[in-house]
């Protein structure tokens, strides 16, 4: 049975703000990439059937490279895009929901179509410590580098 992940999160930045963060190169490579790993969107089409491709630095030189499929785009409030390493496990899908809440954005994340429950854990930590970097860069626009999750060491 597959597995999804879901986390919802709120941003002290609009809904067209969050949305801009997944359709505009320059945003997304300010926070693609978790904790210390520094993300490059070297494709981005944002539009229904593009694609994407984001390059994962790791800091031992390292590189992971992810990329898909754009299936819906409804600015602002929701997107849809399928996700799949290069060389690894299948593809899943990651839909986003975001609502304004007061001035500020509820985001709703669901990636779904893991066939383990550790290809989803591992997930889990990966888009957490990206979330960390959006929710400072979607509130002042400034690039977040190294930011750590909360109580890792």
């Amino acid at each position: 049975m597959p597995h999804a992940l879901e986390i919802t999160r709120t941003f002290d930045a609009t809904p067209a703000r969050v949305f801009a963060c997944f359709t505009n190169r320059d945003d997304w490579n300010a926070w693609a990439g978790p904790q210390a790993i520094q993300g490059e969107v070297t494709l981005l089409e944002p539009k229904v059937g593009g694609r994407y491709r984001i390059v994962m630095h790791r800091p031992d030189g390292t590189e992971l490279v992810a990329g898909g499929i754009f299936q819906v785009l409804e600015e602002p409030s929701r997107l849809a895009f399928t996700w799949k390493w290069e060389h690894g496990e299948d593809t899943t899908l990651v839909t986003i929901f975001l609502r304004d809440v007061g001035g500020k954005t509820e985001m709703h994340f669901r990636h779904e179509g893991f066939t383990t429950e550790g290809d989803r854990d591992s997930h889990n930590d990966g888009w957490t410590g990206c979330f960390v970097k959006l929710e400072a860069f979607a509130a002042t626009g400034e690039r977040q580098k190294g930011v750590a999750l909360e109580g890792a060491a």
